[in-house]
């Protein structure tokens, strides 16, 4: 009679690292890791604008370092390295804060730029800051049709930045494609691997559908 085979060792769950583990991963943080962690918070910080509410990138990465100290995100250091976790924090957290904004637009919080940096040009009109500049090789007709596609096309990213705010995910891929970023590079630089990037897409292009459907009334 054969012997049954032995059954492989269970697979060890992977857990989150200790709070010594990430006091230790910051302090040895490197001059190139603060330099990309600082360019990452600049850039999320410059796409959602006014949805920064006046928080800048220092704000940012400060807010990204407590949910990883307090427990609020993990990191799980047999994945990723501190650096990509915390990078992935910020953009997650930013895009919760465009989120927000889009869900309380009317809000008086997200009023205050717009008013505070407009100004009143000769004639005696209020110029705001965010009127957008057209380039002067497009005549009157191209001007118009070219502003109203670009508000269009914010408006309907806008949409989809918000839908998934809490996905943290979706979030991750739906920046990096804006930031220029390929599928492997995102898999590669956040340590999401291939199940985890196709079952998200999905789940992002089922929602995009949606909205696209609605934005023009189909």
């Amino acid at each position: 009679m054969k012997a049954k085979p032995t059954p492989p060792p269970p697979t060890r769950k992977s857990q989150p690292a200790t709070r010594g583990e990430i006091d230790q991963a910051i302090k040895t943080l490197t001059h190139e890791d603060t330099e990309r962690i600082e360019q990452a918070a600049l850039n999320r910080i410059d796409r959602i604008r006014r949805a920064a509410n006046r928080r800048s990138h220092e704000d940012l990465i400060q807010e990204a370092l407590t949910r990883i100290l307090d427990g609020t995100r993990h990191w799980y250091k047999d994945r990723v390295s501190f650096t990509k976790c915390l990078i992935g924090a910020i953009w997650s957290i930013a895009s919760e804060w465009a989120g927000h904004r889009e869900r309380n637009k009317e809000l008086p919080e997200y009023a205050w730029l717009e008013s505070d940096l407009s100004r009143t040009d000769e004639e005696g009109k209020t110029v705001s800051p965010f009127d957008g500049l057209q380039e002067p090789a497009l005549n009157a007709e191209e001007e118009l049709i070219h502003v109203e596609r670009e508000a269009e096309n914010k408006a309907l990213v806008e949409k989809i930045e918000a839908a998934f705010a809490h996905d943290e995910k979706a979030s991750i891929l739906l920046m990096g494609f804006q930031d220029g970023m390929d599928g492997p590079t995102i898999r590669a630089e956040f340590g999401m691997s291939e199940k985890e990037f196709r079952t998200t897409m999905r789940r992002i292009q089922r929602g995009v559908r949606k909205m696209m459907g609605q934005h023009h009334g189909r």
